[in-house]
Parts: C-alpha cells; sequence; structure tokens
C-alpha cells in the first residue's frame, strides 16, 4: 500500500465515522467482470471485503467511488434518497438488474459433503438434485455463526453461497465440523452473479423453475445456472456465471429486457420491508434462529433444546410516520422509564412508506405493542408491527 494510503487509512481510527462513510484507502482491490458496466452506468462504488460494489446509480452521470460525503449532509435525509426509491421501484414494479459477485461461494464436494452440512445447518439438507435450502449455520449451543443457501449440485456437491464479508468465517466454521472425505474450495473469484427481479422477469426469460430450486437457462446463448431464490421479495433469479462470460450475460438481459440497474441501499430497503434478516447485525453469534423469527429454517428435531417460546425476540418496528428518519441502527428502544432493546438494522421502506426496523425485544412485546426509538435525542413513537410488512403470503415469490 503506498504511503500516502496507510496514512489516511490509518487516520480513519480516531476519526468521527458516519453510518454513509466509505473508506477511501486502498481502493480499488477486488472488481466484478461487471466492473466497467456499471461505470458506464453511472454506478457510486461503495466497498465490501475488498469489493467494489454499486451503492446507487447517478444515469447521465460520471461513475465515482464513495467516501465521506455524509459529512457534507450530516444527519439529515442523504442526497441519494430519492434515487434509491426509484430503484427500489424497479424491482417492486418493473424489472431490476443487480450484480451481486461479491457474494461468498463455497464448493464443499465429497463423500461426506452430506453428513458435514447435515451437522453444520440447522435446516434439512438431504433433498434432492437442485434444492436450494435456506438455513443458518450453527455452533454446538444452536447459535448462528452464518446465513447461507445451500444448493445441491450432485449427489457428493454443494454449493454454500453466503455474505461478501462472512466467506471466510463460514469456510472456517465447516472446516472446523468432524468429519472425512470433504473438500471446501472458495470459488468466489470463479463465477459472477447477477440478480433479476420484479414482475417482467418472467416474460423476459419465459421458463420458470420452481421456487427454491436451480436449473439451468439459456441467455444470449450462454447456459447459466439459475437459483430462484430472492432477497427483495419478487419473482427472479440469482444467475450464475463464469466470469469471462458474465459481460455476455449481462449484455443479453439488458438488450431484451431493459432490466433498470439497482444498488445496495435499493436492496437494503426492499429486504427489510419482507422481513429478511442480515448477518453480523440482525444476526448474531448471541442468537438463535428461534429468537430470531427463523426457526422454519430449522429442520424439527435438529435443535429440541431450542424448540420452546424465546424469552426475546426479533420483531420489526415501525418508526414515527411516513417522513424519513435518520435511523441506522444502535438507537435505544423505550417502553415506560427503561431501555428495552436497541435497533439492530433499518432502513426506509419505500413500498410501504415508513421507516422500518428490526430490533430484539421482550417477547411479550407482540405486534401492536407501543414503544419509543431515541432518534438522535427525540424518542419518536414506534409500533410493534407483524414480520412480513409486504406481501406476507409470498404470492409474489412463491407463485
Amino acid at each position: 500500500m503506498p504511503p500516502q494510503a496507510r496514512a489516511r487509512s490509518t487516520s480513519y481510527y480516531y476519526r468521527l465515522r458516519y453510518p454513509y462513510d466509505v473508506s477511501e484507502a486502498g481502493r480499488p482491490k477486488r472488481l466484478s467482470p461487471l466492473h466497467e458496466r456499471l461505470q458506464q452506468l453511472g454506478a457510486v462504488f461503495g466497498t465490501k471485503n475488498g469489493w467494489e460494489r454499486a451503492d446507487y446509480f447517478r444515469p447521465g452521470e460520471s461513475w465515482r467511488r464513495a467516501g465521506e460525503e455524509q459529512r457534507a449532509f450530516g444527519w439529515s435525509r442523504p442526497p441519494f434518497h430519492d434515487r434509491v426509491a426509484v430503484e427500489h421501484a424497479a424491482i417492486r414494479e418493473r424489472m431490476g438488474i443487480i450484480d451481486l459477485t461479491s457474494f461468498g461461494k463455497l464448493e464443499v464436494s465429497g463423500p461426506g459433503a452430506l453428513a458435514l452440512l447435515e451437522r453444520a445447518c440447522g435446516n434439512r439438507i438431504d433433498r434432492p438434485l437442485g434444492s436450494v435450502v435456506y438455513t443458518q449455520l450453527l455452533d454446538h449451543r444452536g447459535r448462528i455463526v452464518g446465513d447461507v443457501t445451500v444448493t445441491r449440485l450432485a449427489v457428493d456437491r454443494f454449493r454454500v453461497i453466503t455474505g461478501a464479508g462472512a466467506v471466510d468465517s463460514d469456510r472456517g466454521f465447516l472446516a472446523s465440523q468432524p468429519g472425512d472425505a470433504v473438500a471446501i474450495t472458495d470459488v468466489t473469484d470463479d463465477l459472477a452473479v447477477i440478480g433479476v427481479w420484479g414482475p417482467s422477469v418472467r416474460e423476459l426469460l419465459g421458463e420458470t423453475i420452481a421456487y427454491r430450486t436451480a436449473g439451468t437457462l439459456s441467455i444470449g446463448g450462454i447456459d447459466v445456472l439459475a437459483q430462484r431464490i430472492t432477497y427483495v421479495g419478487e419473482f427472479g433469479y440469482e444467475l450464475y456465471v463464469g466470469r469471462d462470460l458474465a459481460g455476455r450475460v449481462w449484455d443479453a438481459l439488458v438488450a431484451s429486457g431493459r432490466p433498470e440497474p439497482v444498488g445496495y441501499h435499493a436492496l437494503d430497503s426492499l429486504r427489510i420491508e419482507k422481513g429478511y434478516r442480515y448477518f453480523g447485525t440482525d444476526l448474531t453469534g448471541s442468537d438463535t434462529p428461534f429468537d430470531s423469527g427463523l426457526g422454519f429454517a430449522v429442520a424439527r428435531g435438529k435443535h429440541p433444546e431450542l424448540e420452546r417460546e424465546p424469552a426475546s425476540r426479533l420483531r420489526t418496528l415501525l418508526v414515527g410516520g411516513e417522513e424519513y428518519l435518520t435511523v441506522y441502527g444502535g438507537e435505544a428502544i423505550h417502553a415506560g422509564d427503561a431501555v428495552i432493546g436497541r435497533v439492530r438494522s433499518a432502513a426506509y421502506g419505500f413500498t410501504v412508506r415508513r421507516n422500518v426496523a428490526l430490533a430484539k425485544l421482550p417477547a411479550e412485546l407482540a405486534p401492536g405493542a407501543e414503544v419509543h426509538v431515541d432518534v438522535l435525542g427525540n424518542l419518536v413513537p414506534a409500533v410493534v408491527a407483524p414480520d412480513v410488512l409486504y406481501d406476507a403470503a409470498n404470492e409474489r415469490t412463491c407463485d
């Protein structure tokens, strides 16, 4: 690292950081094969585990890397708020496309692969070929150490998909499990991932793969592995393709369907309306699937010691009214004179038109309960809401 980059990096240590601050030193380090296409679309890049990722887009303007610009707008509504609303609506109402190449990707293979994954995962992994299983990696106490999907590619070959920042810890956890005749290989850099979601995707791709399964689709004459899974709550796919072919697949999708580019800020807004959890904030090593509202992702009998009513529960909160509030995570939650929890993650839900937060609260505070959230020193009324605020019946994802 050049001396000036080292100086910038160490200068952050005692510096007040804003929630939207992005470190500028040592960049770029890891680039998606689609990076230049995102540049041409006016991407503003953030970074995660070294990857340059589009936070949002400024069509018609030059691309740039995000930095410490929150120092300019402080704790007010961010200047990109309206743009994120457009990207959010693209997926809810039309079709959005997002580069997800930074996903961590682990191949677990060999005669002992299934047995190892059955020990490590809360859900049942022994399912038909092509199954995509949402599950948590659980330690011996049933606490969450990872949040992943597992795709069965062959009898003894599986692909574990995880977050960009969790791939190393997940690989280490799997490698620490007892078992023989298993190979665990990090193939993150070998594959690009393109997400396409929205009501127009069905018309674009024609064929339909069953929900939570994987199959082959031909896009622009190129076969890709399509996983019908979603982190946004709309019909669509994660498309896995070799790095050298990723640009051709992206171009074919753009040429045939005109999907709109979407960044990670919109992804956060979309997922929180669906009650989808984020590992590292909503899900931590002190939590279990049952107190996180994820008991459905644990196969019955795998952790019977946890199958009881938890004392606390991860809940969805609607904070304030429709006006945007600067809720970022960490805010104290008050009931009467007591602080009963803190916000874990938050985003503005553009479809439900509310400030949405997730927080661990006493289990007796069921939907309908009223609390207050300390937003920059002001106690703002909030109500405990159902886990899923948008399409609770999953009609848009499972049909």
